[in-house]
């Protein structure tokens, strides 16, 4: 295998998205993907960089502008099912790595696809951001880690030379735009009419730390409307009340990054050290469907076992 190139975020230099390669050996001499012959390109302290997606992975779904995509590990067999755990080490934490600071990853989709190789070459998709990331048990007990990639805004700038460098006064550099995007994504899907009906029920306190976040002189507070069985491919929550809690922004951290679970009986646990936190509040007028905590705990298999 041939030596890597320099880490790099953004697109490639004089590649057009949707521009076709023939093999893997032109996607490394464009610039699009650092190794030959290995699908996906980072490191664990880094983050990813670029991914080239060949069909090894039965739980692989691609929606166009949404990806879900397998993490590495887990010797899959010749159908692509994981006949191993996998683990969030090496490039898998790198992954992490993308999801928290907004690191754009270049997609590589290869075509025709048999028996988890590309016969028909390959095409730049573009940039994908990270959005979520969940493990689960498969239907053969083996542990497997999964990420949600969403193609990010067309037209914004990705300069490499932003990447890593300090941020002086007003100047903005491209990853923390795409992360305000995110942020203000996120925003708008958690002030929905369902969600702000449960956040006024709880006047703006958090069900798991009770802890009012009060924003202004007069007592305003901010909030947060958490979906408990998350919406959109390949989750399918629906956004009810009953799908929805009213969490601070650093109890919905934890929560949709696996470390604060829910147990049937709503004792809030923290899933790192398996103690049991206290109980969810729940006011009366408030119905949670238990499949819905029942479903967020599986996509934290790793840590959701006996709860």
């Amino acid at each position: 295998m041939s030596p890597s190139k320099p880490i790099y975020f953004g697109p490639p230099p004089l590649v057009a998205e949707g521009q076709w390669f023939r093999t893997h050996d032109a996607l490394y001499a464009a610039d699009v993907h650092r190794f030959r012959g290995r699908g996906i390109s980072g490191t664990s302290h880094e983050g990813v960089d670029s991914i080239v997606a060949s069909g090894g992975y039965a739980g692989d779904e691609d929606l166009g502008d949404v990806i879900v995509y397998t993490a590495m590990g887990g010797d899959p067999d010749e159908n692509g099912f994981i006949t191993a755990d996998q683990s969030l080490t090496g490039v898998n934490e790198g992954m992490l790595i993308n999801y928290r600071e907004g690191l754009p990853i270049r997609y590589v989709r290869g075509l025709g696809i048999r028996r988890g190789k590309a016969t028909e070459g390959y095409k730049y998709r573009g940039l994908y951001l990270v959005e979520d990331y969940w493990s689960v048990l498969t239907d053969r007990g083996h542990l497997m880690w999964q990420f949600r990639l969403a193609k990010a805004v067309a037209g914004e700038r990705w300069d490499a030379d932003d990447v890593g460098e300090a941020v002086v006064e007003d100047v903005v550099t491209p990853l923390e735009r795409a992360a305000a995007r995110y942020v203000s994504t996120q925003r708008r899907v958690r002030n929905t009419v369902e969600a702000r009906a449960i956040k006024s029920l709880y006047d703006n306190t958090c069900q798991m730390c009770r802890i009012p976040v009060v924003v202004d002189i007069n007592g305003a507070r901010y909030s947060e409307g958490a979906h408990i069985h998350a919406l959109g491919r390949p989750h399918r929550g629906r956004d009810v009340r009953s799908n929805i809690l009213c969490l601070c922004p650093n109890c919905h951290v934890l929560f949709d990054n696996g470390a604060r679970l829910i147990t049937d009986d709503f004792k809030v646990v923290d899933a790192l050290s398996r103690a049991v936190i206290g109980d969810l509040y729940v006011e009366p007028g408030h119905r949670i469907d238990p499949e819905c905590v029942q479903q967020h705990r599986t996509r934290w298999a790793d840590r959701s076992q006996g709860l």
